[in-house]
């Protein structure tokens, strides 16, 4: 199985993009004992003066078709990081070939792409920066990777 993060807009070298690069790096580590060949981040530079349509219809078109698409959105599912995990899981144990988490475009996903999602989630009701929304998006596939491992980085309760 694939894991996958696709973003709309490309970080500049700096603290951010490390945070990203250091949480998939020890993803993949995890992953690798999950059966999981390959943990990826794909920014998609859009173009300018596209409208909401055609930049959710340009980023779902990074997506491989059999992919189950996690849609980053405000108006989505708060689920726990333990609901994440366990969704995951269960697709993996499914033998889904490939899972990605999609974050946005600056204006947001139209309804199409929302519909077109197996899941929409949310990071809450507040609104995040596009790249802090990366970061926790790598931030939780690694947590999630972790507690399906059973490893410690996890110290929460569901």
């Amino acid at each position: 199985m694939k894991l996958g993060l696709v973003v709309c807009g490309k970080l500049k070298p700096g603290p951010t993009s490390d945070l990203v690069d250091d949480y998939l790096f020890r993803a993949k580590r995890l992953g690798r004992n999950l059966g999981i060949s390959d943990i990826y981040c794909r920014e998609i530079t859009l173009r300018n003066g596209a409208t909401k349509s055609q930049t959710s219809e340009q980023a779902l078109g990074a997506v491989p078709a059999a992919a189950k698409k996690v849609i980053l959105d405000e108006t989505g599912k708060n689920l726990s990081s333990e609901q994440f995990a366990k969704q995951l899981n269960s697709w993996r144990e499914q033998g889904v070939p490939e899972i990605t988490l999609l974050v946005g475009p600056a204006d947001g996903w139209d309804e199409k792409a929302r519909k077109s999602a197996d899941i929409v989630l949310s990071f809450g009701k507040m609104t995040w920066p596009h790249k802090l929304a990366q970061v926790m998006a790598a931030e939780q596939i690694y947590r999630a990777l972790s507690l399906s491992s059973g490893s410690p980085y996890h110290r929460g309760n569901d």
